[in-house]
C-alpha cells in the first residue's frame, strides 16, 4: 500500500469515528490537514471509550524498559508510555507521516519528555531497532497495514527475547465509531496471522467496550 493511500485510509477511518464528545459525526471526508487530523485525535471524548489510564495500567510496564508505539499519531499513547517507562526508558514513536512526527516532538518537549525518538517508518516497515524492544504497541493501527504476513516478522526482529507485541483494534462488527466494517480486522484472524509469525497469545483484556486487547509473547 502507497504511502499516500495509507494516509488517506488512516484519516478517514479516524475523521468517521466523529471523537467529539465520544458521538458519532458521520463525516464522510478525511481532516484536511495534519492540524484537524491531531485535534480528532486528541478530542477529550476518546478518552470516555479508548480508557488509556486503564490500558496503561493493563499492560504493566516496568520503568527502563523500552517500547514502540507504531502508529502514533498525535501521541496520544506516546506521551503515557513515556511517563509509564520513566526517564531511564525509551518509547519510540514510530510513525509514516512526518508532521505527526514533528506535532510528538514539539509536544514531548512541551510536556519536558526527553525520552521519546521519533521514527519516520515505511508502510511496509516500521525500521524498529533489533532486538530492541520489551513491548511493541499497536492502537487502532494494524487494519492499515496491508502484506502483514511480511510485517509480523519485522515486529518479532524488533522484539528483545520474551518481549511483548500488543494489539489493540476495533472489534469486526457494527459499532458507532471507528472504520468501517469491512476496514477491520476480526480478532480471531490477529491472533492466527500472529500464530503463523510465531507469536502466542499470551492474554486478552476485554474491558474496552468497542476493542479487543491482545498481549502476545514471542
Amino acid at each position: 500500500m502507497s504511502k499516500r493511500v495509507w494516509l488517506l485510509l488512516t484519516a478517514m477511518a479516524v475523521w468517521a469515528t466523529g471523537w467529539t464528545s465520544g458521538q458519532v459525526a458521520h463525516q464522510h471526508h478525511p481532516p484536511e490537514s495534519t492540524t484537524a487530523y491531531i485535534k480528532a485525535l486528541e478530542d477529550p471524548g476518546r478518552d470516555e471509550w479508548q480508557k488509556p489510564e486503564g490500558v496503561l495500567a493493563h499492560l504493566g510496564l516496568k520503568p527502563g524498559e523500552t517500547v514502540a508505539d507504531i502508529g502514533a499519531g498525535s501521541g496520544y499513547f506516546t506521551v503515557r508510555l513515556a511517563r509509564a517507562v520513566g526517564p531511564g526508558g525509551k518509547v519510540y514513536a514510530v510513525d509514516i507521516d512526518p508532521g505527526m512526527l514533528n506535532y510528538i516532538e514539539q509536544r514531548a518537549g512541551r510536556e519536558s519528555l526527553s525520552n521519546i525518538q521519533t521514527v519516520l517508518a515505511d508502510p511496509d516497515d516500521p525500521k524498529l531497532p533489533a532486538s530492541s524492544m520489551d513491548l511493541i504497541f499497536i492502537c487502532d493501527t494494524l487494519h492499515h497495514i496491508s502484506g502483514r504476513e511480511k510485517y509480523y516478522p519485522l515486529l518479532a526482529r524488533g522484539l528483545r527475547p520474551g518481549g511483548r507485541f500488543v494489539d489493540v483494534d476495533f472489534h469486526k462488527r457494527p459499532l458507532p465509531i471507528g472504520p468501517p466494517l469491512e476496514m477491520k480486522i476480526a480478532k480471531s484472524a490477529v491472533v492466527d496471522e500472529a500464530k503463523a509469525a510465531g507469536f502466542q497469545l499470551e492474554k486478552e483484556f476485554d474491558f474496552l467496550p468497542y476493542q479487543y486487547f491482545l498481549v502476545f509473547q514471542r
